[in-house]
């Protein structure tokens, strides 16, 4: 997998790192993200709290070589792979959205990794297909056929009326050699969007006893009573943090917020 890593304030180059020893902290991107979008909240996190943050571009996401498949369960093998080439014992876990089912999924297979969970707005339920998803929507651009990153906007907006979900996307534009390309692999995630929008609890076995923090945005659909009863009996020693005036991307609408609370409850 391909990742960023931050101490002290800075960005560091990843060749020249051991991480033997280490305070490590992880952080997964949602769906459609990369760890590019976290660079400044990465920054300013790494300036607070000791040791080293490792944003990673999940599969089929960022920098990553395409692959044919999507899952959680093949995403926690991805992880439990860099854990072992690179020798880290323990480390904590920040998750938004997809990536919080990601460091959900991981922490109850793997708990004698994990020293601390925060998950972001997401809760380990099932949630409800659309009948279009986004990913159909970004299908339907030929974006090689685009003179500039305007022109796939205009065409994204016949689809999506919200600029700043489309800002977001189009932050996975890449432009190489003249041609426009997304740096999402499309088709797998098209494929795999029923895992995504889903969570394996056939293949969970025991609840986790693992500190959780559940960060949720006021406005956010993705946490109700419904969905909290549901991470309580998963997750055994859990709290809840709501951020008042903030969507499903709190991070970026309260992003002081945000890292007041996750610096403050780092441990």
């Amino acid at each position: 997998m391909n990742f960023n890593v931050y101490k002290n304030g800075k960005q560091l180059k990843n060749e020249e790192l051991s991480f033997n020893n280490q305070n490590i902290i992880f952080i997964f991107h949602g769906l459609f993200g990369r760890a590019k979008n976290w660079h400044s909240i990465a920054l300013r996190i790494s300036s607070t709290v000791k040791g080293f943050l490792i944003v990673f571009d999940l599969r089929n996401h960022g920098e990553n070589e395409p692959s044919t498949e999507i899952s959680y369960s093949i995403m926690v093998d991805d992880v439990h792979e860099f854990i072992k080439r690179k020798k880290i014992n323990k480390f904590s876990i920040i998750g938004h959205s997809m990536g919080g089912k990601l460091g959900m999924l991981f922490t109850l297979l793997y708990p004698q990794f994990v020293k601390q969970l925060f998950v972001i707005d997401i809760a380990p339920v099932d949630y409800p297909r659309e009948e279009i998803e986004i990913v159909d929507h970004l299908l339907k651009i030929n974006v090689k056929s685009c003179k500039s990153r305007n022109e796939v906007d205009s065409k994204l907006s016949n689809y999506l009326n919200d600029k700043e979900l489309r800002s977001f996307l189009l932050q996975n534009l890449n432009f190489n050699n003249g041609i426009y390309a997304w740096s999402l692999n499309l088709n797998t995630i098209k494929t795999g969007m029923k895992d995504l929008r889903g969570f394996p609890i056939d293949i969970i076995s025991n609840a986790s006893q693992i500190d959780t923090l559940c960060i949720f945005g006021e406005n956010s659909p993705y946490i109700n009573e419904k969905y909290k009863h549901k991470f309580k009996t998963l997750f055994a020693n859990l709290q809840f943090f709501k951020i008042e005036g903030a969507g499903h991307w709190l991070h970026v609408e309260k992003p002081k917020e945000f890292i007041d609370i996750v610096s403050k409850k780092l441990i």
